[in-house]
């Protein structure tokens, strides 16, 4: 049996001197891969909120401000760590993000949901070890 299950979520794109902030998810369908920094809109929650607290929780940075880019889907088949076969259909709004200041990267200490954050040169990064929406946007160099 397999479960399906369907989850919208924001995303902010911040690129700063040649560089984008990415974050290393630790479980779900891309565990160990790099995405947006970002997360699941909750109940009643608007998508800016979301993205405000989010960034805020993953890289202790704070948004001067945002803009969308874009909305996208995909539907990931995967086995969760409980063994359960999930069929999850994400739907992502992108946001483009300027940051108050620029400064060290403090995540939250007990944010479950990531390995690291950290700045990755545009010229250098590996797409191939990247979630769907991040691919895409990187190679519509449009969005940056």
């Amino acid at each position: 049996m397999v479960q399906r299950i369907q989850k919208f979520a924001v995303y902010g794109m911040i690129v700063e001197a040649n560089q984008i902030l990415l974050v290393q998810k630790s479980k779900g369908p891309f565990k160990g891969i790099w995405d947006l920094p970002g997360g699941i809109i909750e109940f009643g929650e608007a998508p800016e909120t979301t993205l405000i607290r989010e960034i805020l929780e993953e890289t202790g940075l704070e948004i001067l401000d945002q803009s969308f880019i874009k909305s996208d889907s995909v539907l990931v088949n995967y086995v969760d760590d409980e063994g359960v076969k999930i069929s999850l259909h994400l739907v992502g709004f992108i946001f483009k993000v300027k940051l108050k200041h620029i400064k060290s990267l403090m995540p939250k200490l007990d944010d479950e949901d990531l390995i690291c954050t950290k700045w990755c040169n545009l010229d250098e990064i590996e797409i191939d070890n990247m979630t769907p929406f991040l691919q895409e946007l990187l190679m519509d160099n449009q969005s940056y």
